[in-house]
C-alpha cells in the first residue's frame, strides 16, 4: 500500500489502523446502544481498517444503489484507498462518509466539529474503546440512579473535550454544564463541540481551571474566572448539584478533599498503571472507595476494557 504524507490534516505516516484508531471507539458506542445500523458500520470498520475486499465491494454497491450525489467520487476514493494509494483521506472525509451511511445525531456531531478540530484534537485517545465503553456506561447508570432525569448544575473535573456532555444533555435535565479543564488547549474545542448550549447564555462553558485548587465556600459554592468574547473577564459562580470526574487517575485526590459534605459526586479511575500519563490509578474497585470515601454509595461497579480495567462510583460525599 503506498504509504500516505502527514501535512495536518491528511492520514500520513502509518498504517490505516494506526491513524483511525478512533473508529474503534465508534464501533464500541453503536455495539454498546445496540444501533440499527450497526451491521452497516461494520462493514465500513472493516473496509477502511483492514481493506477487506467483500465490504468494499458491498459498499460500492450501495453507492450505485444511492445514486451519484457530489460527494460519490469522495466516498469511492475512500473505501478504495487500501488498493489505489489514494493520497488525501483524512479524519474528517472518513466520518462524512460514515455520517451519510450511518443515521445516528452523536456521529454527526463528530463529523462536522472534525471539519475545524481534525488537526488539533487527539480523536484516536479521545474517541478510544476504553473511552467510548466507559462514557456509555456512566450515561447509562446516571440515568438508573436519577429516574427523574435531573442533574441541575453539572461540573465536570478533567471533562476534556466534554463531547459526553452531549449524551448527558440529551438525557437529564441540567440547567448549567461547566467543564473545567487544566489544559487550555481543551477550552476552545470542547466549547465548539457543544455549541448550542455554549451559545446558549453558556448553558455549557469550558473553563481552565485546575480541580485540585477548587475550594467551596459556606454556600457550597466556588467562584471563577471566565474570559467572555470580548475577551473581558467575568465571574461566575457555581453551585453544583453533581461534580463529575472520569479522569482521576490524572490527579492526586485534593479536588476530593474540598468537596463539600453533602456533595453527589461520579467519578471514574481505572488501573492502567502503564500510561505514564496516569499517576493515581487504583488496583480495583475497592482501593477506590478507600481512596474516595463515600458517606452514601448510590453504584459501584467496574467494566472490563481493551487496555484496562474501569471503576465508577456514583454517591453522596
Amino acid at each position: 500500500m503506498t504509504q500516505l504524507h502527514e501535512t495536518g490534516s491528511h492520514i500520513e505516516g502509518k498504517q490505516y489502523k494506526e491513524n483511525l484508531h478512533w473508529m474503534h471507539g465508534i464501533d464500541e458506542y453503536l455495539t454498546y446502544i445496540n444501533h440499527p445500523q450497526l451491521e452497516i458500520y461494520t462493514r465500513i470498520y472493516n473496509a477502511m481498517l483492514h481493506g477487506n475486499i467483500w465490504n468494499i465491494k458491498d459498499l460500492i454497491s450501495s453507492e450505485i444503489d444511492r445514486g451519484r450525489i457530489d460527494l460519490t467520487d469522495e466516498f469511492l476514493n475512500i473505501l478504495l484507498s487500501h488498493y489505489t494509494g489514494y493520497e488525501y483521506v483524512n479524519h474528517r472525509k472518513v466520518l462524512r462518509y460514515i455520517s451519510h451511511c450511518v443515521d445516528d445525531d452523536y456521529i454527526r456531531k463528530i463529523s462536522s466539529w472534525s471539519i475545524k478540530w481534525q488537526k488539533s484534537a487527539n480523536l484516536n485517545d479521545h474517541f478510544s474503546r476504553g473511552q467510548m465503553k466507559s462514557k456509555c456506561w456512566m450515561v447509562e447508570q446516571l440515568n438508573e440512579v436519577f429516574p427523574n432525569t435531573y442533574l441541575g448544575v453539572v461540573a465536570h473535573y478533567g471533562g476534556w473535550y466534554a463531547t459526553v456532555a452531549k449524551n448527558i444533555f440529551n438525557n437529564f435535565k441540567v440547567t448549567n454544564y461547566y467543564n473545567l479543564e487544566l489544559d487550555q488547549q481543551c477550552i476552545e474545542i470542547a466549547d465548539d463541540f457543544n455549541y448550542e448550549q455554549y451559545h446558549n447564555k453558556w448553558q455549557f462553558k469550558s473553563v481552565e481551571k485546575d480541580c485540585g485548587s477548587i475550594t467551596y465556600d459556606e454556600n457550597k459554592s466556588f467562584n471563577v474566572q471566565i474570559a467572555n468574547q470580548q475577551h473581558n473577564m467575568v465571574n461566575v459562580n457555581i453551585k453544583p448539584n453533581i461534580v463529575i470526574n472520569t479522569s482521576c487517575e490524572h490527579m492526586n485526590e485534593d479536588w476530593f478533599h474540598n468537596l463539600p459534605d453533602g456533595m453527589l459526586v461520579c467519578l471514574q479511575t481505572n488501573d492502567y498503571f502503564s500510561n505514564e500519563q496516569h499517576v493515581n490509578c487504583v488496583n480495583g474497585l475497592n482501593e477506590a472507595k478507600a481512596k474516595y470515601p463515600l458517606k452514601e454509595i448510590l453504584y459501584e461497579g467496574e467494566i472490563e476494557t481493551w487496555l484496562y480495567n474501569r471503576f465508577m462510583l456514583i454517591g453522596e460525599k
